[in-house]
């Protein structure tokens, strides 16, 4: 996993500028199979635990801020947040790690897509 952060003011707009990226490995898996034993269903692994890897994941947010002063009253921050930037869709999750299922290592769950939000963090007084 690597990660690294950052912000920058600006100069004479008022605007920050921070961005947050985070890459990580694919998450470790391996194979298995199902055995019926007489005593009930058991899983056993058929590869060393971590043989196997998902995608890997690189994940850029970004964050543009605006802070407007009303005197005594307080300030007002408008906020602007662009998540996954790069719209990876790497998977988190798997339909099965066992070596005969049909859905061998086929991902279910993926990462969410490119999205921004829009915020106002209001703070009173001084």
């Amino acid at each position: 996993m690597f990660r690294v952060m950052g912000s920058v003011d600006v100069p004479r707009t008022g605007l920050v500028v921070a961005a947050n990226l985070q890459y990580f490995t694919g998450k470790p898996y391996a194979a298995s199979a199902q055995l019926t034993l007489p005593q009930g269903s058991q899983r056993v692994l058929l590869e060393p635990p971590g043989s196997r890897r998902m995608s890997s994941q690189s994940l850029l947010n970004l964050r543009v801020s605006r802070t407007l002063i009303f005197g005594g009253l307080g300030r007002i921050e408008l906020l602007l947040d662009v998540l996954n930037v790069l719209d990876d869709t790497a998977e988190e999750g798997l339909a099965s790690d066992n070596l005969f299922s049909p859905n061998f290592g086929q991902g279910t769950v993926f990462m969410d897509p490119r999205r921004a939000m829009v915020g106002v963090r209001l703070n009173l007084g001084r």
